[in-house]
């Protein structure tokens, strides 16, 4: 199978293109050929990983040759394929999760107009995502990185006919445009300096040698490298300070949501670190960055998200946080606890996400939650799967998130940095808190519906079973964090993981983690779920705090004042100033002076002979004076 990895992107590939010019006539065979397409794709996988396991670890790396892309003098770009335990991780993420949502779509995009359309564009998804985790080289997974930003275009202004919807499309193309064009030079530079794309030759350690390169001194732009790659991951993965997309990405439809939150475009910027975490190691200050941004983020979304009343804005927040998280611990080096957090988030945030798709289902595209309220009586299966995959992004033990998250805490307490892990305790409380309060006002209290809410057909409650069995189990993957299964698979790749000497003990920090979500899901009941405090009037009472949250720190309306309107305005006066007055004036100036000189030319010609005779006697006459002047 590993040399048949190939087949894995290029199923979802074949799937988009059928769709896309086949899609109405197949009908509701568009979504079982996408969904039958990623679970073929999945299983193939599943070969490629037990291929890959039964060589010896230090040996786990092939790379499928396909063709030559680019060959101009001494440059050259091939289109090959990297299979390494990394890569293989992410392909199952992808395949895995993808095709689970995949499954969902069938039923909730039932009726939809443009059905086949939105299959082509969700296997056109994973293709590009594919493409990006199982590149060899800066080019094709660039390429991969910019189609991911292409289909989230697409998926989330699918109903375009919403303004808000082509709102959110366009703002999400344009934000992480920056980050990409950052992460542009910084590939621009790695060429520059180490004159190849290929990462067999640029992704070893540079203070030893890079290949048929020699021996490289480390210096300043490793840092800059390091800081422009990361600077793409912010904008892909809404870190701040380009995170402010990812909320309003909301508008589409909620499988779009899961596939962009759990498999696809976010998890991009966590594997490019992970993948690219030579250049980030030289630079301690390129990883304190990584580190401070993620922790930043982690804390700071996770406020956002108490604040928001619609259901799937929550749950944006919520990944943000979540992916704050990955990139505080590959701040600390703990790649494989990062990509554990990856692996174990994409169960249950897609699981949250498919529940939140069920609800809106159930309730006729209603997400407010203060119209919810009692839900689990109607929707008792979808009640119990959000449960699962609220546990587990709390950290309560023994679901999955427990053991991912604890793991980055461990690392940071033994890592030495105090302050750093009680802020990101304090984060794990917080999500606790905000996901108790989501599941307390949508499913618990008095019924405040306005539509009578039912259960969702088995093609969309299947699903949902099938993640909530990942959300539970997905902590044997890595039991512990330097013993665990996930650890050992990633080491070839990422390294040992060098633990600290300091810190408090494991069991007392397992104690702390978890009593953090108990106290974050007790405050949550308290206030939302007991019937004891009056939830609304605490609101109103304190309306300012509640308003900042909603509003995201007024983020968006700090760069909507200061950036967007005066580049609204640089762009309105280029265009009236300069486009109209300058550059259409130019052109149209120079037709006009042609037109006022054959204006008056047409006044010569009267059709009078006489006038034209003496036009000639005169010119006779000017000739004769003109030669008698050169020969006097």
């Amino acid at each position: 199978m590993l040399r048949s990895v190939w087949l894995v992107p290029a199923l979802p590939l074949a799937g988009a293109a059928i769709n896309l010019f086949a899609g109405k006539r197949l009908g509701r065979w568009a979504g079982i050929l996408a969904s039958g397409l990623m679970v073929v794709a999945f299983a193939l996988a599943l070969g490629v990983l037990a291929d890959l396991l039964k060589l010896p670890g230090n040996e786990r790396l092939v790379v499928r040759h396909l063709w030559d892309w680019i060959s101009v003098g001494s440059f050259r770009v091939v289109a090959d394929l990297r299979v390494d335990p990394l890569s293989v991780t992410m392909m199952l993420v992808v395949t895995g999760v993808g095709a689970v949502i995949h499954v969902y779509s069938i039923g909730y995009m039932d009726g939809d107009p443009r059905y086949g359309r939105f299959f082509s564009y969700m296997n056109l998804f994973c293709f590009f995502m594919l493409t990006l985790v199982l590149a060899q080289n800066f080019l094709l997974l660039y390429l991969g990185w910019e189609g991911v930003g292409l289909c989230s275009y697409l998926l989330i202004g699918f109903w375009f006919e919403r303004p808000l919807a082509a709102s959110a499309a366009k703002k999400a193309f344009v934000v992480t445009r920056i980050g990409d064009t950052f992460m542009l030079v910084g590939i621009a530079l790695v060429f520059l300096r180490l004159g190849s794309l290929d990462f067999s030759k640029v992704l070893v350690n540079p203070y030893l040698q890079l290949g048929p390169l020699g021996p490289v001194e480390p210096s300043g732009v490793y840092t800059i490298i390091a800081l422009l790659l990361f600077a793409g991951a912010v904008g892909k993965s809404a870190q701040v300070p380009l995170h402010t997309w990812l909320p309003d990405a909301m508008e589409g439809p909620s499988p779009v949501s899961a596939l962009i939150h759990a498999a696809t475009m976010v998890t991009a910027g966590v594997y490019l670190v992970a993948r690219t975490h030579v250049f980030f190691e030289i630079s301690g200050v390129a990883l304190t960055v990584v580190l401070v941004i993620g922790l930043v983020t982690a804390v700071y979304a996770a406020t956002c998200a108490l604040g928001q009343d619609d259901l799937k804005r929550v749950l944006a927040y919520s990944t943000i946080s979540q992916l704050g998280y990955m990139f505080f611990a590959l701040g600390l080096k703990a790649y494989a606890a990062a990509l554990f957090l990856l692996v174990t988030h994409a169960f249950y945030k897609a699981l949250l996400f498919l529940s939140a798709g069920s609800v809106m289902h159930g309730l006729g595209g209603e997400t407010d939650l203060k119209r919810m309220g009692a839900l689990r009586r109607a929707m008792p299966f979808t009640a119990a799967m959000f449960g699962v995959g609220a546990l587990a992004i709390a950290g309560v033990p023994p679901l999955s998130g427990y053991f991912a998250k604890d793991q980055i805490l461990e690392v940071a307490n033994r890592s030495g940095y105090l302050i750093a892990w009680l802020v990101a305790l304090a984060g794990a409380f917080l999500s606790a808190l905000y996901i108790s309060r989501l599941m307390f006002l949508a499913f618990f209290g008095q019924d405040r519906t306005e539509r009578a809410a039912h259960e969702s057909p088995p093609v969309m409650t299947v699903p949902l079973a099938l993640l909530a069995v990942g959300a539970v189990f997905g902590g044997v993957l890595g039991l512990s964090v330097t013993s665990g299964r996930l650890q050992g698979f990633l080491a070839p790749v990422l390294g040992e993981l060098t633990e600290g000497a300091g810190g408090l003990p494991t069991a007392v920090l397992s104690v702390i983690s978890v009593l953090a979500a108990l106290a974050g899901i007790a405050v949550g009941w308290l206030v939302y779920g007991s019937g004891r405090v009056d939830w609304v009037a605490l609101r109103v009472r304190f309306a300012g705090v509640h308003e900042f949250l909603a509003r995201g720190w007024y983020v968006d309306d700090v760069y909507s004042t200061s950036l967007v309107a005066p580049g609204k305005a640089g762009a309105a006066f280029l265009a009236s100033a300069i486009d109209q007055r300058v550059i259409d004036g130019s052109v149209n100036g120079v037709g006009q002076l042609f037109q006022w000189a054959a204006s008056r030319g047409r006044r010569l010609q009267t059709g009078l002979v006489r006038n034209y005779g003496l036009a000639f006697l005169v010119g006779v006459v000017l000739i004769f004076v003109y030669v008698g002047v050169r020969l006097s």
